[in-house]
Order: C-alpha cells, then structure tokens, then sequence
C-alpha cells in the first residue's frame, strides 16, 4: 500500500485551487472597487508538491499596487513568480479571472463607530441592565477616500445569547462586509453588559415641573403630583431617591395645546420601564399673575 501511494504521487497531476488576493498599496493610494477576494488557479505539478499545496501550506496571489496608475488593468498571469509563491516543481496552467481592473484613490483613514448586532435574551424575571458596551466602542478604518466617506460604522457579527441570568462578557467578531476594500483592526472586540433579578417599584407623589414659565404667568396642575410604577433590576431600583425622577413639559408645549391636558415628560436616574403613570395625564389651568 505504501509502494502504490509513493509511486502514484511520484506522477503529474492538475488541480484547481482556490487562492485568496493579499492586496498591499501604499500610504498615499487605495482601491476604491471591490477587487476578487479569490482566483481560480489551475496548477500542475507531482502529487508529492500539489500535496504540501492543499494540506500545508495554501498559496496566496499577493498583489502590489503601490506602482500602479490610478486607473490600470493587472493581467493575472504576468510576474506569477513574484505574486505566487508555489513550490518550484508547480507550474500555473490557467487563471480566472484572466485580468482584473484597478481604479485607486487617495488613501484616507477615520475613527467609526461600532453597530451591535448582539441579541441578548434573558430568563425569565430576569432583566439586562441598559445596553451591551463594546470595548473599544469605535476602530479606526483604512481606505480609499471614496469609500471610507460612505462608511458610518462597522458592525459585529450576528450573536445570540439566550437564557442569561448573570453578567457576562466576552469577545464578539467584526463583519468585514467590503473585504479587500478597506482594512481595519482589531478584528474583535470585548463585550460586557450586566443582568439583574427583575422587580417592580412605585414611587408616589413625584412633582410634574413646567419649565420656562413667563414671569407675569402661572400654571395650575390638576393633580399636581403624580404616581409612577417602574420595572428594572432588583439593585437599580433600589438606589433611586424618588427625587432624582424627573417629571416636566414646558411652558410652550401647553400654549401649542389644544386639548386642555398633558403627557409630561419623564427622566429617570437609570434605565427601566415605565409599568404606569397615574393619572395618565394632566389638566391645567394658566393664569396672568
């Protein structure tokens, strides 16, 4: 057995493999079209060489283009010695695509931020408190400056996490949507959020504010003070000083009014749910001082 598999890679063969592009530029020049992350290679070689190809060493097509003109067209098979590095018994039978357009722009690098598509989902009487933070929060991006001007943010890979009951953190990759288009690092980044039994909380008697009052004016609340029930975590319910809840409207938006009541604004000291707000809203009267 040994004998038939010495001789039978003793023989020539052609395989087709697919190589991805490793593109360099230099720090004044970028492409600004999506170049192929991979080409078609059909090699040709003993079994022994094609072997160490698809179990040890891949080839990479590494393309140059910090001595191309701004608009050039590569033909894929000139200097294949220098962009391909095979083993010196393999020669290339065929490349596709054959020729690849090159458009290039001026070289740009900015700060963007970070978009999350991590879901949490936690247990039941459970609840996450505020949102996951992304250390870092913003990466910076290189590119042509065409591009980079369309980029507003990068996003993370699509993650699931089901059934949490405590704090968690970890690492979360970066979803390279334009591939050989820019280049940006790192290519993960740590997440961390925290998680707590849930509760509900009333507060009674919180004071509703009218902000900027004319001075010759006055408002009169019916009622004045109002009751609101929250939903959050056990911890963060527990800290708040119901004077540290805010509840207001400004003078302006009852002078716009037409209905003869209000909704006021509501600004908590941490991020929980509004279960109910009694009354739900509010009659007033303005009277000339």
């Amino acid at each position: 057995m040994i004998l038939w598999i010495y001789l039978n890679l003793s023989y020539s063969y052609s395989i087709e493999v697919n190589v991805p592009v490793q593109v360099d530029y230099s720090k004044s020049q970028a492409v600004s079209d999506q170049l192929p992350a991979e080409l078609e290679v059909t090699v040709r070689g003993k079994g022994w060489d094609l072997m160490s190809i698809l179990m040890f060493k891949q080839p990479v097509y590494k393309l140059d283009l910090s001595k191309f003109k701004q608009e050039s067209k590569i033909i894929t098979s000139q200097s294949i010695s220098d962009r391909l590095d095979l083993p010196s018994g393999v020669s290339v039978v065929k490349i596709s695509p054959e020729e690849i357009d090159i458009n290039l722009d001026k070289y740009s690098e900015k700060y963007v931020r970070i978009k999350s598509n991590l879901v949490v989902r936690t247990k039941e009487n459970y609840k996450l408190i505020g949102t996951p933070v992304f250390s870092p929060d913003s990466i910076k991006i290189i590119g042509a400056n065409s591009v980079l001007n369309r980029i507003k943010f990068i996003p993370t890979e699509s993650k699931n996490l089901d059934d949490v009951n405590s704090n968690m953190s970890g690492l979360i990759n970066l979803k390279d949507t334009l591939g050989n288009l820019i280049k940006f690092e790192p290519k993960s980044i740590r997440y961390s959020f925290n998680v707590e039994l849930a509760a509900d909380r009333s507060f009674d008697d919180i004071e509703i504010s009218i902000n900027n009052i004319p001075e010759n004016k006055e408002v009169l609340l019916i009622p004045p003070k109002a009751n609101l029930s929250l939903k959050g975590g056990v911890e963060q319910l527990s800290k708040i000083n119901p004077s540290e809840i805010k509840m207001f409207i400004d003078f302006s938006k009852l002078e716009e009014d037409t209905l003869g009541y209000f909704v006021p604004e509501i600004q908590l000291p941490i991020e929980a749910n509004i279960v109910n707000i009694t009354p739900p809203k509010f009659q007033y009267i303005i009277k000339m001082k």
